[in-house]
């Protein structure tokens, strides 16, 4: 990124990993995948195993204290906050990538009520409040994932 562009974190890419079955990648800086990421859940089957991995650059600042927050929202109602710090990030044209969790696996819930889709509002803060990245996401959450339907 130019030294003029303000924003000193840019984000590349979100990729889901589901225990047991191939990965899907999406490209966050493409705008059609973000609107698409939010209006085309993904579906995982209660009880599964699974991690995000989001990449991003940091272009020509140091990022300190960068942190993970994460909002389910369920019929517009908030049912889960996760809120995690990454580190700090020097500049460089490597992407970094961050695994959440970055041990284990996240479960989905299961039983009759935890079923049906749900929206996820993530942003990238650092120590002194500034939002260095957002998206939102759907993800529905099923009894079970044929093995042959497409993630996304």
């Amino acid at each position: 990124m130019p030294e003029t562009d303000p924003q000193p974190l840019s984000l590349r890419t979100l990729t889901l990993i589901v225990e047991g079955m191939p990965s899907t990648t999406w490209c966050l800086d493409d705008e059609g995948v973000l609107t698409d990421l939010k209006a085309k859940p993904f579906v995982l089957a209660e009880g599964s195993h699974y991690k995000l991995v989001i990449g991003f650059v940091v272009d020509h600042e140091n990022v300190f204290g960068l942190r993970y927050v994460k909002h389910v929202y369920r019929k517009g109602v908030r049912v889960a906050k996760d809120d995690r710090m990454l580190g700090s990030f020097g500049p460089t044209k490597e992407t970094h990538e961050v695994t959440i969790p970055q041990r284990g696996w996240e479960e989905t819930p299961g039983g009759t009520l935890n079923r049906g889709p749900y929206t996820a509002k993530v942003t990238l803060t650092d120590d002194g409040g500034v939002t260095h990245g957002a998206f939102e996401y759907g993800f529905e959450i099923r009894t079970s994932r044929p093995a042959t339907e497409p993630i996304s």
